[in-house]
């Protein structure tokens, strides 16, 4: 086989240069909130112009391997995933981490990751023509359906109830909504010039994550300001490697699920590691430990997110349909350098094409070691760090990494106003996981809701375009049963905390905010009720969010004296003086300067969450302060040159 034939060129010195350096690269930038793994391929595809093209592709793709993997790991330390595909990983990485086992859930990513990502490239090599064939099959109503599956898959997952996390990913639909129509060019939703462009899904993801994550550390810093995080447990590695790979059904089930997920053009590595993890969860013997610290999860999720890769080169190897996001700048990749997708890649540049397959098998591997080797290096680094100085130093990778995207200060005010949401929003039992996916699909879901309804206009009608034919069916039915089995499990849960006792929370408040949320779904959808075809996908999720807001409200109504909540409401006492801080910081950026304000911030949010302000503390934080700067300024002014108004 041809790939066996060129594999030797992989094995060169100045391809494994790079594969070793992209990899490490790769791991550090995934890690980054912000840095998703399409910008790390993006940025750097001006390397590769004096590159030849062997060398460019095998650059690109080990990157492209290396993020995914890389941003399981603020994921897990921090709650904050590196980026879409590792959303799922966090529902169970976390509370591992807060259990004091983050490094053993970073052994159980890195390896499970490894073993989804080489089945995911043993794919692309000996299944690209029939899989190729069958991605063909996914037109706009089926790919209309599998957005709505992987939204109402995490809807079911995350939130104290299925109703909650539904009303969470309808939020996000709408959210993804908010600007210019990308087909019809009509404006919607626009209240504000800082969301004229409507919002960005990196700056989602990292609003929703990151600042309700800064609110807690603020919270948390009031009971342990001088200690880490969390405790340290040790976690051998042969340990983790034995229970990792005797998980065969988690292994499975994520694998399979990342390349079936990966050959569909525009899924993602999101929807993957979703499915993967609801999947393992659904036919687990003990489903009510997910979301609690269950290893499957992350075993899961992570094959699955990296099972996606290789399978997601094949439509765009052979057709030129990226499989994802980060594919579609691959393409980009493959154009500069002269490579048209197609039968000429196997033939007239089968070098070029086979060394670049067999490049992610070796970045698999350097991967894994590496991952393993910063687990326990990076958990402890982190776990030490006082929760006040990662409250500060998150807020600053928060604006940081907003900002970079698209060097827009109307990006970092988005950001924070949807985080403060979202942290109220979680105090209520809501997740963030569901709106997040919400907007990352909603796209997916609106341009192919709307090319459908062309189509159907033509042919057989909008009824049986979109419900007839077998993929569709299959993906209704996916979403009926994840409803019905969600719902379920609910009412069985619910039975069973009946019987103990729980914290109460009065049920007026939560019926005021179902009357807020309720509110807001009449505003968008009276909003929504305008002439024009642009209009029908926002009426529609308008329609949705009125009607779950409403059962919302009611339940509360119903339950008004004994509404049962575990979480605890806003703890306003401890995080005024941080939203104090936070504002003034955004207030003075443009004018200060993001480095200079990033230090005062620093200083100022570290000293007053410190319980101890002695003068060697203060010249401490002052020190650390100063350090993490210079950091954040060669970052990102030096090597992803990213210039920010002010005056330094």
């Amino acid at each position: 086989m041809e790939f066996f034939t060129y594999f030797s060129e992989v094995l060169s010195v100045s391809n494994l240069t790079i594969l070793v350096l992209a990899t490490g690269a790769g791991l550090i930038l995934g890690a980054l909130p912000g840095l998703s793994p399409t910008m790390a391929v993006a940025l750097l595809i001006p390397f590769t112009f004096q590159m030849d093209a062997t060398s460019g592709l095998v650059l690109l793709g080990a990157v492209y391997t290396a993020t995914v993997a890389g941003g399981a790991i603020s994921g897990i330390l921090v709650n904050i995933p590196g980026a879409p595909a590792n959303i799922a990983t966090i529902l169970d990485g976390h509370p591992m981490a807060q259990q004091g086992r983050a490094t053993e859930a970073l052994h159980y990513c890195f390896i499970s990751s490894f073993v989804g990502g080489i089945i995911g490239v043993v794919v692309l090599i000996f299944f690209t023509p029939p899989l190729a064939e069958l991605a063909l099959k996914f037109g706009p109503s089926e790919m209309f359906w599998m957005a709505i599956v992987g939204v109402t898959v995490i809807g079911t997952l995350g939130s104290s109830s299925v109703l909650k996390g539904l009303l969470s990913g309808a939020l996000g639909l709408w959210i993804s909504t908010i600007g210019i129509s990308p087909i019809f060019g009509e404006s919607r939703f626009v209240f504000s010039d800082h969301v004229t462009g409507g919002v960005h899904i990196v700056v989602a993801l990292i609003g929703l994550f990151a600042v309700p994550q800064v609110f807690q550390l603020l919270v948390t810093s009031r009971e342990q300001a001088e200690g880490g995080l969390f405790h340290m447990e040790n976690s051998p590695l042969w340990k983790s490697i034995t229970y990792n790979l005797t998980r065969v059904k988690a292994l499975i089930m994520g694998t399979v699920s990342g390349v079936v997920v990966g050959i569909i053009p525009g899924a993602g590595g999101q929807i993957a590691g979703l499915v993967a993890y609801d999947q393992v969860r659904k036919f687990s013997k003990k489903p009510d430990e997910f979301g609690k610290g269950c290893p499957d999860g992350v075993i899961a999720a992570e094959s699955a997110n990296n099972a996606m890769v290789g399978p997601s080169l094949v439509p765009l190897l052979t057709l030129g349909i990226p499989g994802s996001p980060t594919a579609a700048v691959l393409l980009g990749g493959l154009l500069i350098n002269g490579l048209f997708p197609g039968p000429d890649l196997f033939t007239i540049h089968a070098q070029v094409t086979w060394t670049f397959i067999g490049s992610l098998l070796v970045a698999q591997v350097l991967m894994l070691i590496m991952g393993l080797a910063l687990s326990r290096s990076s958990s402890r680094w982190i776990m030490q760090v006082p929760p006040h100085y990662m409250a500060a130093a998150v807020t600053i990778l928060a604006v940081f990494g907003t900002y970079s995207i698209q060097n827009s200060f109307s990006d970092v005010l988005v950001m924070t106003v949807l985080g403060s949401f979202m942290y109220v929003l979680n105090k209520y039992g809501f997740s963030a996981a569901p709106m997040v996916l919400g907007i990352i699909l909603g796209p997916i879901a609106e341009d192919n809701f709307s090319m459908g309804n062309m189509i159907a206009e033509v042919t057989v009608g909008s009824w049986a375009y979109f419900m007839a034919g077998s993929i569709n069916v299959v993906l209704i039915t996916v979403c009926a049963v994840s409803i019905g089995y969600s719902i379920w499990t609910e009412i069985k849960q619910r039975r069973g905390a009946e019987k103990s006792v729980q914290t109460t929370q009065p049920g007026k408040r939560v019926a005021a905010l179902g009357a807020l949320l309720v509110s807001i779904a009449i505003c968008a959808y009276i909003w929504a009720a305008g002439d024009g075809e642009a209009y029908a996908f926002p009426q529609l999720v308008g329609g949705m969010m009125l009607a779950l807001a409403g059962l919302l409200f009611f339940d509360a109504v119903r339950t008004w004296g004994r509404k049962k909540l575990g979480s605890s409401l806003v703890e306003w006492v401890d995080i005024w003086p941080g939203l104090v801080m936070v504002a003034v910081y955004l207030a003075c950026l443009n004018y200060l300067g993001f480095y200079l304000s990033s230090l005062v911030l620093f200083i100022a949010m570290t000293g007053v969450y410190s319980l101890n302000v002695e003068q060697k503390t203060l010249i401490r934080m002052g020190t650390v302060a100063l350090i993490f700067v210079v950091i954040i300024y060669m970052l990102f002014n030096k090597a992803l040159l990213v210039s920010t108004p002010g005056l330094w």
